[in-house]
C-alpha cells in the first residue's frame, strides 16, 4: 500500500503541468498516473496544483516578522516560528530571509544582522522549513544613486 496518493491534481513533470495521480510511499514519488491505487492517506487534489516545494530565494518576511510596525519587536525566535509557519503554509520548503546590513536603526543595523543571521541558520532542523540567511548591504550613496541623484 501506498503511504499517500494524491489523485486527479496537476502536477509539474518533465517541464509539463499535466493532470494526473501520484503516489508516495517512504517521502518519495513511487507512481505517477495510477487511477486504481489506494493509499493510507488520500488526497482529493482536482482543481489544484502539485509541485515540488518552493524555494524562496530572497524573502523579506522575516524583518515584518520582527517587527509588524513601528515601536512592536518580537523576539528573533518568535519571528521564526512565525516566519516558518508562514512560509509552509504557503508551499515553501526552503526560505533564505534576506537580512539588510545598514545605517538603518534597529532592524538593519549591523548588530541586528548578524544576530538574525545567526538565528536563522543556526535554526533547528525540527522546524518546517530549511531556514537559512542572507545579507544585502545597502549604503547611502547606493541609496541616492538609485533615486537618481548622485553624489558628485
Amino acid at each position: 500500500m501506498t503511504d499517500i496518493f494524491i489523485k486527479g491534481g496537476r502536477a509539474l513533470l518533465n517541464r509539463e503541468i499535466l493532470e494526473t495521480s501520484l503516489s508516495v510511499a517512504d517521502g518519495k514519488i513511487r507512481g505517477i498516473g495510477s487511477h486504481q491505487e489506494r493509499g493510507a492517506l488520500e488526497l482529493d487534489a482536482r482543481d489544484l496544483l502539485v509541485l515540488p516545494g518552493i524555494v524562496d530565494l530572497h524573502g523579506d518576511a522575516f524583518e515584518r516578522q520582527m517587527m509588524p510596525r513601528p515601536g512592536v519587536d518580537f523576539p528573533i525566535d518568535v519571528a521564526l516560528i512565525d516566519s516558518d509557519r508562514q512560509a509552509i503554509a504557503n508551499g515553501m520548503t526552503t526560505v533564505f530571509h534576506a537580512t539588510t546590513w545598514s545605517w538603518e536603526p534597529w532592524l538593519r543595523r549591523p548588530t541586528t544582522s548578524m544576530r538574525k543571521r545567526r538565528s536563522a541558520n543556526g535554526w533547528p532542523r525540527t522546524a518546517s522549513i530549511y531556514s537559512r540567511s542572507t545579507i544585502t548591504w545597502t549604503s547611502p550613496r547606493r541609496c541616492e544613486t538609485s533615486l537618481g541623484s548622485a553624489p558628485q
